[in-house]
Formats: structure tokens, sequence, C-alpha cells
């Protein structure tokens, strides 16, 4: 069966997973018991009228009287079906199937759930799970019996296995020869296989059985459709919407007749006849959905990304768990830059397993949200993740950024070769090289790129600046040089080959490429920036205030000229040129920010309020406005200010202004928690938190909050605790580490050492568990395995002091010479660390290198006094060197006399 979609069914009362306990001796029934059987009865007799929407909310009234009984839900789930919602009906019930003890699914309950399912697939033309959920039928009785081998007959027929649907609608027939909806299977059957005289023959003998039946009026007409008697058609299809048109909504089935119906009638010319039921499909939920996802596709291949948004939002207003729209709309809101939004659009989707570009698209939303293993875990489930070049990159990049390097670079080779002109990727993929410090496997992955595309000039960027970062400058200026005799009008060339001369220190040398872009691109920034910080390397602030200045005034909005010019001007200089610059361009976002912040500071609450609003003013309704992240930040970082100026008060109603601007954002609410526990206000916090976990109940983050909180109390158990529940909603290898080490803090250091063995296969490529772990071997007397993994580590981080420090006194117990070298690296990268300076003092101590030590033992000794175990070593270290007073000195606050 598919896997069950993780979107909560909102039918589903949490008392569901409670069996009643106890209803006492009595047999009379209560009040409860009376409303809870006239709403059961109500809700079907609404369901046979059609009046799906009372059904259902009488269904409602029922489970909140007794949540445990199965009925009420059973009813729902029928709703759906006969709204035509099959994949939620599907969901909903498995959902119910799940949370229902096991002792209350009996063969009854069983075999009505699999019909449920059998029809639910079959909608959804699944037909393989369709048969699989009529096998799971028991001990059925003749009316169940009947509706499977109908079923069984239905599926056949969709799947075009005509025998098999035959033999199936048989004995259905021979099970009830009353149940006329066997014949009109058969007649189908005979239709689908050619023989219009039989499927004829078989409508005369059905309407012997029930010739008022709406499924053989529907089905005459489309058999006279088929033969284009249209008269006929007219009639039937009249007749059976009778039948079906008279539910509440409009369902599925409901539209394909009407639509049907339009088809005839303009066959007959009957324009005027056909125009009132378009009137009626129109003004109708799924005319509705059509005509506005329609007008969203229009939207967005004109590039109006936001009134696409509005189309489809109105389309999940009238039907929320539409998936087409939920699917488009997450590609709208992926393309607008909000990812979260799209990532709560698309999880549904792509986790019900029913659209590999939900899944796609998921797994580029979680990468940019830096969630790795998140990504990865939707990408595992794709039939094509090893062969599709689109998917294969995905999984590679996914692979990289969880830190499985040799896995991910293996990937992504593969996916290069599978599409080796996806030049991007091999940029991207050239890029990650240089920031690995591969730089010539770098320039050889551009290079191919610039044979390929000349045009790209990334390329050559990659290209120079893996030259520069592996110390070969001239070949880098000699790359640059030729990209501008080749390209002379490029800026990009000219702002690189500046760059290198600037870091190079030729200053007039750099000046002179970066005004020549300047020339050649007046509209840009870049150059002016560039020149102004080129003016703060030489201390000229006049000349840097002049570029940065120009570089605001031509965009008002960079971050980067913006922030230059922080650096050159004093906060009220900065705030008289932002207020200038406001008059010039009022509807510059950057200038607008930077005046916010300043009044939040200030504590100038009407402008605050002002700059505020006029920032969060929306185009449209539904659309936050562009600089709501933006403005969210100032007021964190705001806050942040007042909280290190030890200004709480302040911080703390700032924050409250802010929960109240962004009700929805999350980093806000947590910040606000994390004031309250720093003011010891435990239950405000919690109630914060509270908040948060069930406005993002899929987050790990309030978790996380609150296991630090834990954390800095010294309740390891209770942080142990929470890190797992976040590891739930959000497995990652930070958290796995979070909860290695507050088990082990706890006490329970072979748990943690077992959990960290298993988290390692899960997050091959995590220096930081890898770590922990070895930390934990060596702390367990675990010498070996420790070595073994510090080692693998070294080779990963060979700058890591710890690792340098730990495995050099692992050496040092088991005579190995290497020792000395490195405790030496890791006293040269970290000397004021004083267990770094005492590992090292003490392996020279023992290696005979008796002068040597004293300085470095002297050093560890004044950087950590209060360490017993260092100054024992300095002790030692003295006495070696005939200082026998100095060593008493040193142990007499230890109550040693030496």
């Amino acid at each position: 069966m598919k896997p069950v979609s993780a979107v909560r069914a909102t039918l589903l009362s949490v008392a569901i997973s409670f069996a009643l306990a106890g209803c006492g001796d009595s047999n009379e029934m209560s009040q409860d018991d009376i409303q809870y059987l006239s709403h059961i009865d109500q809700s079907r007799f609404f369901q046979r009228q059609g009046e799906l929407k009372a059904s259902t909310l009488e269904a409602r009234s029922a489970i909140e009287l007794q949540p445990e009984k199965i009925e009420p839900y059973f009813l729902i789930v029928n709703n759906l079906l006969k709204a035509g919602d099959a994949a939620n009906a599907e969901r909903h019930l498995n959902q119910i199937l799940e949370r229902l003890p096991a002792e209350q699914i009996d063969a009854k309950v069983q075999n009505r759930a699999s019909l449920i399912l059998a029809e639910a697939n079959l909608l959804q033309e699944d037909f393989e799970d369709a048969l699989a959920a009529l096998d799971d039928i028991t001990s059925p009785d003749r009316p169940v019996e009947t509706q499977a081998a109908l079923l069984e007959g239905q599926i056949y027929l969709a799947s075009n296995e005509l025998e098999k649907a035959r033999t199936a609608f048989n004995r259905a027939r021979e099970i009830d020869s009353g149940e006329v909806e066997s014949v009109i299977g058969l007649s189908k059957t005979a239709f689908a296989g050619g023989d219009v005289s039989k499927a004829r023959k078989l409508v005369t003998e059905a309407e012997e059985v029930d010739e008022a039946n709406g499924e053989l009026w529907l089905w005459k007409a489309e058999l006279a459709a088929s033969q284009e008697e249209w008269q006929k058609a007219e009639d039937a299809y009249i007749r059976a919407l009778e039948d079906i048109g008279q539910y509440d909504v409009m369902t599925q089935r409901k539209y394909a007749t009407i639509s049907s119906l339009i088809r005839v009638l303009r066959a007959q010319g009957k324009q005027s006849e056909a125009f009132v039921y378009e009137e009626i499909l129109a003004k109708s939920a799924p005319g509705t959905i059509k005509s506005n996802l329609m007008a969203a596709q229009a939207a967005v291949e004109q590039g109006d990304l936001d009134e696409a948004a509005r189309y489809l939002e109105e389309v999940l207003a009238q039907a929320p768990n539409h998936e087409q729209t939920s699917l488009m709309l997450g590609l709208v809101r992926f393309r607008q830059g909000r990812v979260e939004d799209a990532e709560k659009l698309l999880a549904p989707i792509a986790e019900a397993g029913n659209s590999e570009t939900a899944s796609k698209l998921l797994a580029a939303a979680r990468l940019q949200m830096r969630n790795p293993e998140g990504a990865q875990a939707i990408l595992s489930n794709l039939e094509d993740k090893d062969s599709d070049p689109e998917t294969l990159a995905m999984v590679a990049i996914a692979t990289l950024a969880s830190g499985d390097l040799k896995t991910g670079e293996t990937l992504m080779d593969k996916a290069l070769a599978s599409n080796p002109d996806n030049h991007q990727l091999r940029l991207r993929y050239a890029t990650y090289l240089n920031q690995r410090g591969e730089h010539d496997r770098a320039i050889a992955e551009a290079t191919r790129v610039l044979e390929s595309a000349p045009e790209l000039e990334q390329a050559r960027s990659v290209i120079v600046e893996a030259q520069a970062r592996s110390g070969n400058m001239d070949e880098a200026v000699k790359s640059a040089s030729q990209w501008i005799k080749e390209a002379p009008d490029s800026i990009n060339a000219l702002m690189t080959r500046g760059s290198l001369a600037a870091t190079a220190g030729n200053v007039d040398a750099a000046k002179t490429d970066f005004n020549k872009a300047r020339e050649t691109a007046p509209e840009s920034s870049a150059p002016l920036i560039a020149l102004g910080r080129l003016a703060l390397t030489q201390d000229d602030q006049a000349e840097a205030q002049k570029q940065f200045r120009a570089a605001v005034r031509l965009a008002p909005d960079s971050r980067q000229a913006l922030q230059g010019l922080a650096t050159v001007l004093d906060r009220e200089e900065t705030t008289g040129f932002m207020r200038e610059i406001l008059k010039e361009n009022p509807e510059a976002t950057g200038p607008r920010l930077i005046l916010l912040e300043v009044a939040l500071l200030d504590n100038n609450q009407q402008e605050a309020d002002d700059l505020t609003a006029s920032l969060l003013e929306r185009n449209e309704q539904s659309t936050p406005s562009p600089a709501t992240p933006f403005v969210a930040g100032i007021y964190s970082s705001a806050a942040t200010a007042f909280q290190s100026s030890g200004e709480t008060a302040r911080a703390a109603a700032l924050l409250d202004r802010a929960r109240a601007l962004f009700p929805d954002n999350q980093d806000i609410a947590l910040q606000a928690a994390q004031q309250a526990f720093n003011e010891g206000e435990e239950d405000e916090a919690r109630r914060i938190i509270q908040e948060t976990k069930q406005q993002h109940p899929e987050s790990s983050a309030p978790y996380v909050t609150e296991a630090a909180y834990f954390e800095r109390q010294k309740e390891y158990q209770q942080a142990a605790e929470l890190y797992q529940l976040a590891l739930d909603k959000r497995p990652s290898a930070e958290l796995a580490n979070g909860y290695a080490t507050n088990l082990q803090r706890s006490g329970k250091a072979q748990e943690a050492l077992s959990f960290l063995e298993s988290a390692r296969k899960t997050y091959p490529g995590s220096n930081q568990l890898l770590l922990t772990l070895a930390l934990l071997q060596q702390s367990e007397g675990q010498h070996e395995s420790a070595k073994s993994n510090y080692e693998t580590l070294l080779e990963s981080a060979p700058g890591n002091v710890v690792v340098l420090n730990n495995l050099a006194w692992i050496y040092h117990e088991n005579g190995d010479k290497r020792a000395i070298d490195l405790a030496k690296q890791a006293y040269e990268l970290s000397p004021g660390n004083a267990a770094v300076a005492d590992t090292y003092g003490w392996i020279m101590l023992k290696a005979g290198n008796h002068e040597a030590s004293v300085p470095i033992l002297e050093k560890a000794h004044e950087l950590q006094p209060e360490s017993e175990e260092i100054a024992l070593h300095l002790a030692e270290a003295y006495r070696s060197v005939g200082k026998n007073s100095a060593a008493r000195k040193v142990l007499e606050k230890f109550g040693g006399q030496g």
C-alpha cells in the first residue's frame, strides 16, 4: 500500500487513540448515548439526501460526544468518497486504523475499511492497491461479498482486463441476482470489448431489475452518446442528474456528468441550453477550480507570481486539499523565495508519494532551508534517484551538504557524467571544490565548462579564484588579464583583476581596474563599493565615505553599500544621510530598515511604528510584503542589543511587540521564550514554547530551545529527552550530537555510545558526531577505538586542536613517537589553551626534554592555576631540573609538600 500522508486529518480527535474504559454496570442509556445516536441517525439521513456537509457536521458532533466509536469516522470517510475526494478518504481512513486500538478492529470493521480503500484506490487509478485491499477481506457476509465482487469487476474493467471483469461481475450477479450494478458492469464490459449489441441487450436486462437506477441512466446516456444518439443521451443524462445531482457539493462525478451533458447539447446545436450548464460549472467549486487554475497558469507564464498566488489561494479556500493547486502554489512560493511556505504545501503531496515533481521541489526547498537530511529523506524514495540526472544531482548536493563528502562526490561525478552539459551544476561543484581546497579539481571542472560555453563568465571567475586561493597569484592575474583581453567591456573581468591587485597590495592597479569598471557599467554600484573598501585599506576615511555615499545613492537597497557606509559614518551621520536618501527614493527599503533600527534603539516609538507600517504594507492582501523577514530581523537584532547591554525590560517589551507584529515568526517567539528563561520566568517561557509547538508542529526548534535551557540548568536527562523529540521532528547530525552529549552527562555513557555508533551510520560525513564519539570512547577507556576515530578526523580536519591534542595523548600513552609532533602542532595552533599546553609540556618532559618543558608547563599553570593535575606536572618538571623549592611552592595550595 502507499505510505500514509503526514497531513493531519482534521476529522480525527486525539481521543480516538484511547479505548473507552469502564462504562459502569448499568445498561441504561445515558443522555450522551442518546445524543450520540441522534447525531449518527441524522448524519446517515443527510448522507442519503445528498447533504454531505450537514452529514459531516452531524458525524463530527457524534465524535465530540463519543470519540472512541468508529461509526462517525466511517460516515465522514464515506462522504469524502461520495464527493470524489478519494485521496483524502484514503488518508483519513489509514489514520483512523493506525490510531484505533487493535482489539476494536474486528473482521467487520476491517472488511468495511477494505471496501473503502478499494474504492478510493480505484478512483485514484491505483488498481494494484485496490485489489490488494479486497484481498484483506475475511469471512464476508452476503452484502460485503457482493460489494467486493462489484468493485473487483470495476477495477478490472478500468484496467482493461475484460475477462477478469466479466468473471467478477458474473460472480456478483450469482451472489445477488437482484443487484442491478452487476448487470450494468457486464454491459460496460461487453461494450469495452466491442460488442455493442450485447451491451444493449444487458441494458434491457438491467431495466427489468431496476429501471429507475441512477447508475443505469448514466450508463444509458454514455452508451447513447457513444453512438451519437444525441437526444437519447441528453434525456438519459438529465435523468441521471436527478440522482447524481442531489449532492449539496459539486462532486467530481456531478461535474463530469454535467460536462458530458454540455457536449451532447452542443452536438445538437443547443448552445443556449449548454450555456446554462456552463454557468453552473463556472460557479461551482470544480468549475472555479478549473478557471482559477487556468488563470494562475497564465499569470505564472507572464511572470506575475503574486497574481498566480491569489488565484491559487482562492482555489485552496474552496478545496483545501486540492493536490494540483497545492503543488502549483508550492512552486510559486518557491520561486518567490518563500521556501518555508513552499515546504508546508509540498510536504503532504511528496510524502504521500503522489508526485515526483513535488518531491523534487520539496527537496530543493529543504536544501535552501539548510535541511539536507530532510532533502535526502524525500529523494531516497524516488524510483529514478540512481538514474535520472536531475534527481541524481539533487541527491549529490543533499549528500554533500549533510557532510558525507566521499559518497556525495561519487554521486556528483555520476550526475555530471550522465548529463555533461549541465554547466550550472558543474560550476556549483567547482565552487564547492574550491571551498574544500581542491583547487586543481575546481579548475579542471570550470575549464571543461569554459570549453563548451565560453560565454559563461562564472567559469572564468572560478578558475581565477582557484588559482589565487592555491597561492598561484601570478597565474590568477594572467587569467584575469586574458579574460579582459577577450571581453574588454566585461565588468566582472575588471572587478576580478582589480580585486587580485587589491589583495596583493597593488593599490594603483586596483584603482585603475575599478575605475574602468565604473566607466564601463555606470549603473552598477559594485565598482564604487570596491573603491570604498580599497580606500579603507589605506585609512582614507574621506575617500571611503565619498565612494560609499555614491554607491548608496546609486543603489539604496544594496546591503553591501549600506554596510560599507555604516563602517565609515557615525550613527548620527548615518541617520541624516538615510533621511536624505529616503527623500530622493521614498520606496527604498534599505534606508527605512536602517532608520527603523535606529528608532527602536532610541526608543522613538512613533517613528518606529510609522516605518514598520510602511515596510509591512502589502501590495496583495494575501501576500506579505517582501520586507517582512527583514523587519522581523531588525526587531530581533534590536532586542538582542538590549539583552547584551542588560536592558532586559526593553528587550522583553520589544519582543512582545515583535510577536504581535509577526505572530507566525518562530524565531522571534523562541527569542522571547529565551528571554523569559533568562529572567527566571520559566512558566512564561514554556507557555510561549508550547504555543510555538502548536503553530509549527513539524519544527524541531522549540524542543531545541527548551533542551538548551535544561542543559544550562544541568538537568541533562530532561535535555536529552527534548533533543530526542527534536530528532523525531527533524533528524540531523547536530541534534543527534546534542542528544548523545546530554545522555552522557546524565550518566548514561553506554547508551550514548550505542546511539553514537548507530548515528554515525546515518550521518557518515559528520565530523562533529565522530569527535563526540571519540571523546566518549576515550573517557570510557576505549582507547583503540578513540585513536582510530581521531586518526580519521585528522585526515579531514588536520587543524582541529582537540583532535591533535587528544590523539597526541593516546600516542604518548602507547609509546608512539608521533605524540610530540602532534602535541606541538596543537600548541602552536592554540597556545592560550591550558590543557593543550599541559599535554605538550608533559609529553616533552617524559621524552627527556626537561628544560624545554618547564616554560610550557609554567604557561599551562598560569592559564589554569586551579588545576591540580597541571600543578603536579609542573612540579615534576621543576624537580627534573633541580628546582625543588619551586616544586614545593606550586603544590602548597593543594596541600602537597613536594
